[in-house]
């Protein structure tokens, strides 16, 4: 119970401060609200670093060619507000000497500018609108999947992916150590504790190279935030559950204890959350490391579009479905961004946005005719990697490996323009990069399609 009311507290808490941090200093300036979050590895802080930077500098950089953004004369950014982004120690990195990538962020925040706009003066639209950018680790949005499954569900789910490759592989024995409990036997706090710190190394394990993937739940097992412990309230999927209720077993059992944590966690952690926060956004921006799964190859692109596919079921908004209504449908325009395309030649990147088409065609179709714009893109935050020629006038790229801090030139794979229907698709390694050196906030970071993006979820018709 203590746990309870300490968890239930700090929720409270929070949910207070984002009211605190998103209302006084609103009246009379209208706000738009954009959820940024992304999948491991896809280079959030950069981004939302770097649309803070374009909009900072909107009359010297891209941002001046859109015609939905050229109207805006200046951005100015909000420190001043209870969890703020930390722009000042994303700037920090980028523009040190060395320059270094941001560290991602652990907990949410929230990205504040202030945009003012050229209006003639007869124009109705106002001249000041404020921006919201809320960001949050993409672990947590992975837990959309939870919130609508029983501890049995969960721990059906789980059964089928231990059993095959790669996690079979990531976790040896770990299913088969889950399916000896007897889930009416009385629970044994020293193996549960054991068998918790081994499924939090198989879910880390699961989502770093080789293997990449993506439906590691739950998400904040790997990335707590504040206000949860995993090590306080543990639960693990039990094959051997087949019930509904914690009734069904005896107090202290395994089965009923599991699934009483596993009930508080998606009723009183992921739930209240959402409920919070979504419920507020105008749009949505999901970045994914697909050129982190295409080199990781069929069971990385696998995991990866299933896990999309569960996180945007909700935005389906089925008539009387609770997940629906949790939206309270304002969410409009939902964007998957693929990032890291400066590590591909010029002509390989516009063939990855067709690639992610290709690979994401089924999900379309499923959202097609819905309330809801679902747009691809494919872009590069800050521009690591420079096109050259080599000796021969063939191309390859240029940048400053990430640990020796040495220029080093390389040929990219090639890029395919369309997803087999398989996946059976990988493409060799790329070097992990440095960001460039001589980045200041007086100019607009050296990037791809950033302002693109910008257009659809904020632009103006």
């Amino acid at each position: 119970m203590a746990n309870d009311s300490q968890a239930d507290r700090s929720i409270a808490d929070q949910s207070m401060a984002h009211e605190k941090s998103t209302t006084p200093s609103l009246a009379g300036c209208p706000v738009t609200r954009i959820g940024i979050t992304g999948l491991s590895g896809a280079g959030k802080s950069t981004l939302i670093t770097a649309i803070i930077n374009h909009l900072e500098n909107a009359r010297r950089g891209a941002l001046s060619e859109q015609s939905g953004l050229a109207r805006i004369r200046h951005g100015r950014w909000h420190r001043e507000i209870e969890r703020a982004f930390d722009y000042d120690h994303a700037l920090t990195a980028l523009t040190g000497q060395p320059p270094s990538w941001p560290e991602s962020t652990r907990d949410w925040s929230i990205a504040r500018l202030t945009l003012d706009y050229d209006r003639r003066w007869y124009s109705l639209r106002p001249r000041r609108r404020c921006l919201e950018l809320f960001d949050y680790p993409g672990e947590w949005l992975l837990d959309l999947s939870l919130l609508d499954w029983s501890f049995a569900e969960y721990s059906a789910h789980w059964r089928d992916w231990l059993a095959r490759s790669p996690r079979r592989e990531i976790a040896p024995r770990l299913l088969e150590d889950l399916k000896a409990i007897d889930p009416a036997e009385p629970v044994d706090p020293e193996r549960l504790a054991a068998l918790a710190n081994r499924w939090s190394m198989m879910l880390a394990d699961s989502r770093l190279p080789p293997h990449r993937l993506s439906r590691n739940l739950p998400g904040r097992w790997l990335m707590p935030g504040e206000g949860f412990d995993p090590d306080a309230m543990p639960f693990l999927p039990l094959p051997g559950v087949m019930a509904e209720s914690p009734d069904d077993y005896p107090e202290g059992s395994w089965g009923e204890v599991c699934q009483r944590h596993f009930t508080y966690y998606r009723d009183r952690i992921a739930r209240p959350f959402f409920e919070s926060h979504f419920g507020r956004l105008d749009a949505q921006v999901i970045l994914v490391d697909l050129l982190g799964a295409l080199r990781s190859g069929r069971a990385a692109l696998a995991d990866m579009r299933a896990a999309l596919e569960s996180i945007l079921e909700p935005f389906r908004y089925r008539d009387g479905h609770w997940l629906g209504n949790l939206f309270a449908r304002r969410i409009r325009r939902v964007a998957i961004v693929a990032t890291q395309i400066d590590h591909l030649l010029p002509a390989d990147q516009a063939r990855l946005t067709r690639l992610l088409d290709s690979y994401l065609f089924e999900l379309t179709q499923q959202l097609a005719g819905k309330d809801i714009e679902l747009r691809l893109f494919a872009v590069s935050a800050v521009t690591a990697a420079q096109p050259r020629e080599d000796a021969r006038g063939r191309p390859m790229l240029v940048g400053t490996e990430k640990s020796s801090r040495q220029k080093i030139a390389f040929t990219p794979p090639t890029i395919p323009e369309q997803m087999p229907h398989d996946l059976d698709l990988a493409i060799d390694d790329l070097p992990t990069l440095a960001p460039p050196a001589g980045l200041d906030r007086a100019r607009a970071f050296p990037g791809r399609r950033v302002d693109a993006l910008l257009d659809f979820v904020i632009g103006e018709s």
